[in-house]
């Protein structure tokens, strides 16, 4: 039903990819980052070709596994990269279809106000066609796949945890997790929100996680020869922020203008501040998994130390599913202009500072921050709109009267 779509946004990868401006995204701050770099994986299997440890200098942050998988394919990364974009626009659409019908089938068995009756859900068989489309041609994702980031590979991580989330299964969900894990650390907090709702399951959820994650370790430590040095290498390397290099993300300024004596402190408040909503979400929100989900996507991008446009791919892709929200939303234009804006003044702001030498980091430091801000503002809006929508639901869609006048709704 997608072949047309599909074969456009493969052509489009593969014109990218074999033009200059595959070279230049590959050295695009925003893009690439110390953990996701092509060049940078490409550094590792040359060392290890040579019988040299990998991590033994600053240059690799890929785990043992992820670099044999692509020295495997490193002669036709181009190829694989696209073909993890298709894979991954075919599983999301799948999976956002079975999530949309699932969220549709439980609203009509939820109880509302006469009033609300008419506003329910209604079941829309293009949801998944239009998060699939807007994977397939976000220039964000057409970006990562020709720059060969190896974030392509954990968006499609992050889709097939999705996949196991619409059919609800907890094997699928937390082995996914397991392996986007081993990657970065943080998706771990995205089984909060999917054993909460299920806790029957949480037990076997929670077990299969661990044996996975353990497991893909003694297999790393077996690949490398029985060394662990990769542990600093990798894990070390994304809880202690030592590269300052700028991306799309608030820590390399803040710690870079930091005195070194508060360090340890703001840094361990800053990891902490990242893992913090994974609970409370998921309390606020106990039946919708999906938005948790999406709200901890977006907080990941927001905060971690080291973040590039494709952190965003796979959220952007799940605002279909939030279509019902639209009507509720208040700042949603606002931030679609600005990311626009504020995507193209990254390279110009880049060139003045390291190019011309006519600005310097602050220039650039307030683009980024610009973009959090409105990022945030796009995640509050579509909380703030499920829980106006929930209220809604619940006391009917006409105001109140107090002596004779009409209320108006504020939420605390």
């Amino acid at each position: 039903a997608m072949l047309g779509e599909i074969a456009l946004g493969t052509l489009l990868r593969l014109f990218t990819s074999l033009t200059p401006l595959s070279q230049w995204l590959e050295d695009r701050v925003e893009v690439t980052t110390p953990t996701s770099s092509w060049k940078r994986v490409e550094e590792g299997i040359a060392l290890k070709k040579f019988g040299i440890n990998p991590y033994g200098g600053d240059i690799v942050h890929e785990p043992p596994l992820n670099i044999l998988l692509y020295r495997a394919i490193a002669e036709y990364a181009t190829y694989f990269f696209i073909l993890l974009d298709i894979i991954s626009a075919l599983v999301l659409k799948a999976s956002v279809d079975r999530i949309h019908k699932s969220m549709v089938d439980q609203e009509e068995k939820k109880e509302c106000h006469l009033t609300f009756s008419k506003l329910k859900m209604q079941l829309n068989s293009n949801t998944g066609y239009y998060s699939a489309l807007i994977f397939l041609f976000n220039p964000y994702s057409i970006a990562l796949c020709t720059s060969k980031s190896t974030q392509c590979t954990s968006n499609l991580l992050y889709i097939i945890f999705l996949y196991g989330l619409s059919q609800r299964c907890v094997l699928t969900v937390s082995i996914a997790a397991a392996l986007a894990s081993y990657s970065s650390l943080f998706p771990v907090m995205l089984l909060v929100p999917v054993l909460m709702y299920n806790k029957h399951k949480a037990i076997p959820g929670i077990l299969t996680f661990t044996l996975s994650f353990l497991f893909l370790h003694y297999l790393s430590y077996l690949s490398t020869g029985g060394s662990w040095s990769y542990l600093q290498s990798v894990y070390g390397f994304i809880l202690t922020v030592p590269d300052y290099t700028p991306n799309i993300g608030a820590a390399w300024y803040f710690f870079s203008e930091m005195f070194s004596h508060f360090t340890v402190l703001f840094l361990s408040v800053y990891q902490l501040n990242l893992l913090l909503y994974s609970v409370p979400l998921s309390l606020k929100f106990p039946s919708s998994p999906p938005l948790v989900i999406f709200s901890l996507l977006m907080v990941m991008s927001l905060f971690k130390p080291y973040t590039c446009i494709g952190d965003y791919v796979v959220p952007y892709s799940m605002l279909p599913l939030w279509l019902h929200l639209f009507k509720y939303l208040q700042q949603f234009y606002i931030v679609a202009i600005a990311t626009v804006v504020l995507t193209l003044l990254w390279p110009v702001l880049w060139y003045l500072w390291v190019h011309c030498l006519n600005a310097n980091s602050n220039f650039y430091f307030a683009v980024t921050l610009a973009f959090v801000l409105f990022q945030s503002f796009l995640l509050s809006d579509i909380l703030y709109a499920k829980m106006r929508r929930d209220y809604a639901m619940k006391n009917g869609t006409e105001a109140k009267k107090i002596d004779g006048q009409d209320t108006v709704v504020t939420l605390n």
